[in-house]
């Protein structure tokens, strides 16, 4: 989430349905899968257990596989997340009872077949605390702090390998690796969401907002080829950070300046896509199209953090973005305060990614010379050199210094990296421009 290389996040604000039409069970479950997976396997595994995990995780893909079978035939019923919910927990017992080596269960956990299940809003309520509950769980200190992101990425954010990969700079057999380890160091560790003490929450709250701000990137720049952003992921990160912010349990200067970090950004997706799906950098983005509404209360986050002496990275972070809030055009961005937010940002987190948008500031500060000087001074390693915005702002700032040349090899390389097709779009349209002398 970087404003300098053009880059807002998403909005949950705008005024979308993102439930799929009831007319097509494949749809539907389609949508589920993506949508209620995780809030299922939470909520399952508060009621059975974290040492039943794995057994959770099966369960609900058969309740997902059942439904597509029993809706194609007799229509989806009133309430399908209920209906998934009951048939995922009658066959976790089933298994169970089958297991002689587990506990033996009583009728109280299991569903009658008539029964009547738990209603919409009941649910809806439970599995939003379980899912929140989990990624506390996930991220017990037992396990890596890196593999406690992966795992809550994967098993309750609904991420893939690649995805998560992407988000955490490092291979796809390295992921698969990491949530291996830490599910079995999860599952020997016995610890249930229910269990967690105020003290516990406390010590495990950086990696829970880690999780939170990594959801809430991927939404907005999705590794997915054919869609930029994930409207829904940024939805559930922003509705995370806000329980967050505003429980006693959990609130303080870091979830408020991560709650503002969302909310400045979320301001502005709808500006960010033109009408065709092509992604538009923040110079050509029409600012009548922010949220003026989020945008204040983001500002309103963003002083609750400043309370107090701790600064964190999303300090830092929601800094810079209020700077983009708080102008009017591009030529009112106070750049020497952008500057100044990527050195506190650097001292705090040092990352070549940071580095990098810090050498975008200074160029827009003192000039392209002085930008692409600060460029070349940060040691990017192999793994920015697989990045596209590495390249993508090597290109840019050889274009101002007037190196077309290098400017459009630079362009090239970075349009094979671009992950989706709406980069892929923004690459040729600045090439475009370059070789027409704009």
């Amino acid at each position: 989430m970087n404003d300098s290389t053009g880059n807002p996040t998403g909005n949950p604000s705008r005024d979308r349905s993102y439930a799929p039409s009831t007319d097509s069970p494949h749809a539907l479950v389609d949508h589920f899968f993506r949508h209620q997976y995780a809030r299922l396997v939470a909520t399952l595994t508060r009621r059975f257990g974290v040492r039943h995990w794995e057994l959770i995780e099966d369960v609900v893909q058969q309740a997902l596989q059942r439904a597509l079978g029993s809706w194609s035939l007799k229509g989806v019923p009133p309430n399908p997340s209920a209906w998934l919910h009951t048939v995922a927990a009658n066959l976790a017992v089933d298994v169970l009872r089958r297991d002689s080596r587990s506990t033996p269960l009583d009728d109280s956990h299991q569903f009658a077949d008539n029964a009547t299940p738990p209603g919409p809003d009941v649910l809806e309520t439970e599995v939003h605390d379980d899912l929140l509950r989990m990624i506390f769980v996930c991220c017990n200190p037992i396990v890596p702090p890196e593999s406690q992101v992966a795992l809550a990425l994967k098993t309750l954010c609904g991420f893939g390998n690649r995805e998560i990969a992407r988000a955490l700079l490092t291979t796809e057999v390295s992921v698969a690796k990491r949530i291996t380890r830490a599910k079995k160091q999860l599952r020997e560790s016995n610890i249930e969401p229910s269990e967690l003490s105020a003290d516990q929450i406390q010590e495990r709250l950086p990696e829970v907002l880690s999780v939170v701000y990594v959801l809430f990137s991927e939404g907005y720049s999705s590794s997915t080829a054919d869609r930029l952003i994930r409207d829904e992921l940024c939805e559930e990160a922003v509705r995370l950070a806000m329980i967050l912010a505003q429980h006693s349990g959990t609130s303080g200067p870091d979830t408020a300046a991560l709650l503002a970090l969302l909310l400045f950004h979320a301001a502005r997706l709808d500006a960010r896509i033109d009408e065709s799906g092509a992604m538009l950098l923040l110079k050509e983005q029409d600012r009548s199209q922010w949220d003026g509404r989020l945008m204040l209360e983001a500002f309103d986050w963003f002083r609750k953090a400043t309370v107090g002496e701790q600064v964190t990275r999303y300090h830092a972070e929601a800094w810079i973005a209020a700077e983009h809030c708080r102008a009017t055009t591009m030529d009112d961005i106070n750049w020497a305060r952008i500057a100044q937010a990527y050195d506190l940002l650097c001292a705090i987190m040092p990352s070549p990614i940071h580095a990098l948008n810090r050498a975008i500031a200074i160029g827009r500060r003192d000039g392209a010379t002085a930008g692409l000087e600060a460029f070349e001074a940060v040691d990017g390693g192999s793994q920015m050199e697989a990045y596209y915005l590495w390249h993508a702002t090597r290109a840019e700032l050889l274009r101002q210094t007037g190196d077309l040349k290098a400017a459009e090899a630079a362009l090239q390389i970075a349009w094979n990296l671009a992950p989706t097709n709406a980069e892929k779009e923004l690459i040729c349209r600045k090439r475009d421009q370059l070789r027409s002398g704009n």
